[in-house]
């Protein structure tokens, strides 16, 4: 039998929904204080048929399939990317950028560590979500967690 630690674990399932304004549409949009947009959503069983097997990049793609959501990936050497999230892309200027990151509720599957505290935070509605471990096809869809994709600044 799995074993869920998630951020949320007692929230994660009715609670979580009625905190998504845009809960019934299964992508809720979300403003930054630098006027950028983010996307938030709850993994549904009725989005998509999910299993043991079933990647964050396979909900998306589903989500993306009933005009929720756009986006375009890459595959790089660690698997899928996400390079554009609804028309915003990815850019590099110089030793600094933009690009889209994960952060998840899903800590920790199976004795797997999916996403850490350490690596960063983002809150939404009170949630606090962390930064996640792996790219958008290493990371499982599990339903009733919460995921989302955050334009990031970032330098070197």
């Amino acid at each position: 039998m799995k074993i869920f630690k998630m951020c949320a674990a007692a929230a994660c399932a009715a609670a979580m929904c009625s905190a998504f304004a845009g809960c019934a549409n299964g992508v809720v949009k979300v403003e930054s204080d630098d006027g950028s947009a983010n996307y938030v959503f709850k993994v549904r069983g009725d989005i998509a048929e999910l299993d043991d097997d079933t990647t964050l990049y396979d909900y998306m793609c589903a989500l993306k399939e009933r005009g929720e959501l756009e986006f375009e990936a890459e595959k790089g050497d660690y698997g899928y990317y996400i390079t554009s999230v609804e028309g915003v892309s990815e850019k590099s200027e110089g030793a600094s950028g933009y690009s889209w990151m994960i952060y998840t509720d899903l800590t920790e599957l199976d004795g797997v560590i999916y996403s850490s505290a350490e690596y960063g935070t983002w809150d939404y509605d009170g949630l606090t979500l962390n930064s996640a471990s792996y790219g958008v096809d290493g990371m499982p869809a599990v339903e009733g967690c919460t995921y989302a994709l955050v334009y990031s600044a970032w330098s070197y």
